[in-house]
């Protein structure tokens, strides 16, 4: 990550933040549109997110690491420091509020759908 130091503060550099936005919306097939409703704002301002000219809060960044299926840490550092497997991280995350019959049923639905592939 590209940063610079000032009388002992750290900046961040917010072109490069929107250069990791702009490549994983676009490795997902997605419009500057499409993320800018998502996230209740303008496509101008989507637009200057990715460009670099605004400083994005971390709540948008949070917001924006969820619809891109990717590790907050990479858009702030372009590293991962995450275990490698973000969506299954998540899908455990997900599980922890469900009764053990609806785990049950997705384990089953997870099983039938493992099945079918081979």
């Amino acid at each position: 990550m590209k940063l610079s130091y000032s009388r002992g503060e750290c900046m961040i550099n917010y072109e490069i933040i929107g250069s990791r936005i702009r490549q994983k919306r676009l490795e997902k097939k997605l419009t500057q549109e499409q993320v800018a409703e998502h996230l209740d704002i303008s496509g101008e301002y989507m637009s200057k997110i990715e460009n670099g000219r605004v400083q994005v809060s971390l709540k948008r960044l949070a917001e924006l690491s969820l619809l891109l299926e990717c590790p907050i840490e990479y858009l702030i550092a372009g590293t991962v420091i995450q275990a490698p497997d973000y969506k299954a991280t998540e899908f455990t995350k997900l599980l922890e509020g469900l009764s053990a019959k609806e785990k049950d049923v997705i384990f089953k639905i997870t099983e039938l759908i493992t099945s079918l592939k081979k």
